[in-house]
């Protein structure tokens, strides 16, 4: 289950079939995709010309969507899709529907549609030259389009969008000619992976996008990479040098599903060892325990890992209620304590009288855990001991994570022993930054750790991470997003 579940950008999907029709390729592998983004979905489709669907919520069952008469106007055998939570712009649902993905500009002629994953870091200084309507997807759209139209080219369009915005975009996108094509910005930050089957060729944030339509994944499209897939052939170009590769770290503690693949690893495998390093690493407190459960389900994989290490019982005391969706990360404070109540339902035989090692992926804001932990205590635990598998949270994310400012992180005001005294645990136990490291077989070098670590990627991330820090002590309030908040 994780603590006050994040909000993550989006998940992104591109299809190109010699026959049939995309939209089932989209549904599908967006419907594997929907725990990357709750709030909207949307597909573009490409038949003599770019049609685009796009609706609030989850992506709904095959009855309801086929029931809309747009959707049946949706005819072409060359698509993109997208599911969204928002992590730039406002969240009421005039933004929500505007800001809705994919997103298709015409002008002059020309047009063009994106789907995108990550978060721009100066869009403030994007919007002066191309407008404050929208969010970060209206100006990478615009910069992308103004490119093509003044250079002809989709190359130099997709190189201006690397050159000009600083931040994380992994894009699927598809032109007014029927050209799939696919980049992720110069560092790497978010997922995309490329797949091939008889006759398909696609794009999915994650490979289980793929998997579920039958699709072999061939790999990752590279930090600076644009791949266009026009006809029969596919086109692989380098753009931009790679200048240094820094990928999201928390996709191996949360976001991703367990069954996808990033770094030719298995997530779940990432996760299982996880667990076993928090078991080794904290080996005496584990050894006071009598059980370990996990709150579900990201930390399922770490909770059995630990189990496996520490050789105590893994009892399965909490159980998801299957047809509650919402992730609670992606909400308000109160919604969240009210999804985690409803969530989860806890079996108090196992837990009555017990001293429980909790695993769970991350402590955020720690309002949900704190309502965890007081359920234990309710069921009759004895003492409760938290084993966090992703490191103490310290700064906010300017990648597309919606933990965008100091105050609402725990973990960036107080110790862990202050943090297990707030939260009513017994201890809470990080995994330390070299283990989490270590289990996910990528150098620290190649990550982002910004909020671990507080040292950012990029140049303008890192200076508004320092103006906030010397604002906050002057005793100055933060007002919304960093990256948002006006100068």
């Amino acid at each position: 289950m994780g603590d006050e579940r994040m909000r993550e950008g989006c998940g992104v999907y591109g299809v190109h079939l010699k026959r049939g029709e995309a939209l089932p390729y989209l549904y599908w592998g967006l419907l594997a995709q929907n725990h990357r983004g709750h709030q909207s979905h949307g597909f573009a489709v490409y038949d003599g010309g770019i049609k685009v669907f796009k609706e609030l919520g989850l992506i709904p069952p095959i009855s309801h969507l086929s029931s809309k008469p747009e959707i049946g106007e949706l005819s072409g055998g060359v698509g993109i899709g997208n599911v969204r939570y928002a992590t730039s712009g406002a969240c009421d649902e005039a933004s929500l529907r505007r800001d809705a993905m994919p997103i298709s500009i015409s002008e002059r002629g020309k047009s063009v549609a994106i789907s995108l994953n990550g978060n721009i870091v100066n869009l403030k200084d994007l919007r002066g030259e191309f407008g404050n309507g929208g969010s970060d997807v209206h100006v990478i759209c615009r910069i992308l389009l103004e490119g093509i139209r003044e250079t002809g080219s989709l190359e130099e369009g997709v190189k201006g969008c690397m050159e000009r915005a600083e931040g994380a975009f992994s894009i699927t996108g598809l032109t007014d000619e029927g050209t799939l094509f696919a980049f992720k910005d110069p560092y790497g930050f978010k997922p995309l992976c490329y797949g091939r089957g008889d006759g398909v060729e696609a794009f999915s944030s994650e490979s289980v996008g793929l998997d579920i339509n039958g699709i072999e994944r061939v790999g990752e499209v590279q930090p600076g990479e644009l791949l266009v897939v026009d006809g029969s052939s596919v086109h692989r170009e380098q753009l931009v040098p790679c200048r240094r590769r820094a990928f999201c770290a928390f996709e191996f503690a949360y976001f991703a599903r367990p069954d996808s693949i990033f770094d030719e690893r298995y997530v779940y495998e990432v996760r299982r060892r996880f667990g076993v390093n928090l078991a080794s690493r904290y080996s005496e407190t584990a050894s006071r325990c009598d059980i370990v459960i996990s709150l579900p389900e990201t930390s399922n994989d770490a909770a059995y890992g630990f189990h496996e290490e520490s050789g105590l019982p893994w009892e399965m005391a909490t159980r998801r209620h299957r047809y509650v969706t919402q992730r609670a990360f992606i909400m308000g404070a109160e919604e969240r304590r009210n999804i985690v109540y409803r969530k989860v339902n806890i079996l108090k035989p196992k837990i009555a009288g017990k001293r429980i090692a909790v695993v769970d992926d991350s402590i955020v804001r720690g309002d949900t855990t704190r309502s965890a932990v007081k359920r234990l205590r309710e069921a009759g635990a004895k003492e409760i001991h938290l084993f966090i598998t992703f490191p103490r949270i310290i700064g906010p994310c300017f990648y597309g994570i919606d933990m965008a400012t100091y105050e609402e992180l725990i973990g960036a005001r107080l110790t862990p022993e202050k943090i297990a005294e707030e939260l009513g645990a017994d201890s809470v136990n990080y995994q330390p930054l070299e283990d989490y490291v270590e289990a996910t077989g990528m150098r620290m070098n190649d990550l982002c750790l910004g909020c671990v670590t507080g040292e950012y990627p990029t140049p303008t991330a890192n200076r508004l991470a320092k103006e906030t820090r010397e604002r906050i002590s002057r005793g100055e309030r933060e007002h919304g997003r960093i990256y948002e908040t006006p100068d």
